[in-house]
């Protein structure tokens, strides 16, 4: 859920940088800056403000997700070398 968030974030955050730089650059038809309404230009920043926001959250998620992973794997192989350990100790010859 949080790569899919992270992901739609980046595509939201990217399509809006471009419609930024086609509309500055004048190429498609797109009305340049001083067109714009103030409502749309407000409208574009906040929904670029919520992308970025998106792509931190979401981006913290799938941190806290690859940590429970990378500890979890870490408790594993403590616990298969403690097993190794006490197999080792009981097999020894006294």
């Amino acid at each position: 859920m949080a790569t899919i968030g992270q992901s739609v974030s980046i595509s939201v955050f990217v399509g809006f940088s471009v419609y930024g730089l086609l509309q500055y650059s004048d190429w498609g038809g797109i009305p340049r800056g001083a067109d714009l309404s103030l409502a749309a230009s407000v409208a574009i920043s906040v929904f670029i403000a919520a992308s970025i926001a998106g792509i931190v959250f979401f981006g913290h998620q799938v941190d806290l997700r690859n940590l429970a992973i990378y500890r979890e794997e870490e408790a594993r192989k403590a616990a298969e070398d403690e097993k190794k350990k006490n197999l080792r100790k009981s097999v020894r010859p006294s």
